[in-house]
């Protein structure tokens, strides 16, 4: 009975572990938010710019207190979510 028990622990444990091994190395969130840099500030608002982990890049829309107000935009989705803000970002 001893020698069962210890081999169901041994084959869930190293399941688990097989299972496991890999969950730190995704993000899963899908973007991976390097260095984010400030490129507009205007209206009590600052427009963040950044690159993805596919290198495309993505903007967001904060308050000066640091309230976000969007995030993990697009060019497109900018321009049509904030036109204001992408007209500014042009100039």
């Amino acid at each position: 009975m001893k020698k069962l028990i210890l081999t169901s622990f041994l084959l869930f444990a190293s399941v688990g572990i097989l299972f496991a091994s890999g969950c730190d190395s995704h993000d899963y969130a899908g973007v991976n938010k390097l260095a984010p840099e400030i490129v507009l500030t205007s209206n009590n608002m600052q427009l963040l710019k950044y690159s993805d982990h596919e290198g495309t890049t993505r903007f967001t829309i904060q308050n000066l207190d640091g309230t976000v107000l969007a995030e993990n935009m697009s060019r497109i989705e900018l321009k049509i979510d904030f036109p204001e803000i992408e007209k500014k970002f042009d100039s």
